[in-house]
């Protein structure tokens, strides 16, 4: 790859590089390039400006956020043991520049939402022990905080359990972020049929199960590995 393009936003470590195939955010130790500098993309070579790409739109997401949102969500999921971890940050950077939209992300926001992440893993018996301690009060309080977030949250949504998902719900997708394993879904609807399809990195052991679950709700269900789109590996 060899492209060119320009610097339309710069926060902290995070870039946002605008080309003729679309955007990209890259995210390097080094001083950020001023907005409208312009500079190459190449997986080749060297350079002075060593970063990584993070997403790009429209082959990663459809949209992508500001760079400020990222910098906010890397600090969100620090310390946090998932699967495609850079993913869910980009995911969770929408997630707040959407809310953003309609009130400020202040620092209670981002620790009441900080504590929701922490408590969708359970790292040791110790830290359960502590959860379960938890009085119910306390629980739907974070419930009813995360349901605000959602309500404000327009096209896009986050729910927090054993696991995190995103929400695409203009575009009818979600992912799941778990420890050892990600899975991507699409859900299709018309008057005669209903249908979804998962794409898991890795095709998991309660495989069939979870397929009997899903055409309780859904006419047609169906299970890929990541690598695997329309038979063909992209």
């Amino acid at each position: 790859m060899k492209i060119f393009g320009f610097v339309v936003e710069s926060y902290g470590k995070y870039v946002k590089v605008k080309t003729s195939d679309g955007e990209y955010i890259i995210k390097s130790g080094k001083k950020a390039p001023k907005e409208g500098a312009k500079i190459e993309l190449k997986d080749f070579g060297i350079g002075d400006y060593v970063a990584k790409v993070l997403a790009k739109k429209p082959y990663n997401f459809r949209e992508l956020p500001s760079v400020r949102f990222v910098q906010l969500a890397e600090e969100l999921v620090e310390g946090l043991d998932v699967l495609s971890k850079e993913r869910l940050i980009v995911a969770i950077a929408l997630f707040l520049e959407e809310i953003s939209k309609r009130r400020e992300i202040d620092k209670s926001i981002l620790q009441r939402l900080r504590k929701a992440l922490r408590q969708s893993q359970a790292v040791d018996s110790a830290q359960q022990s502590m959860e379960k301690k938890e009085s119910n009060d306390d629980r739907q309080e974070l419930e009813d905080f995360l349901n605000y977030l959602n309500i404000l949250s327009g096209r896009y949504g986050l729910i927090i359990n054993e696991g995190i998902v995103f929400l695409d719900r203009e575009g009818g997708t979600f992912e799941v972020f778990l420890k050892d394993n990600r899975i991507y879904g699409v859900t299709q609807q018309n008057a005669m049929r209903s249908s979804v399809t998962l794409y898991f990195e890795k095709i998991p052991e309660n495989v069939t199960e979870l397929e009997k679950r899903l055409r309780n709700n859904f006419d047609v269900v169906s299970i890929k590995l990541e690598a695997m789109r329309d038979g063909t590996y992209v």
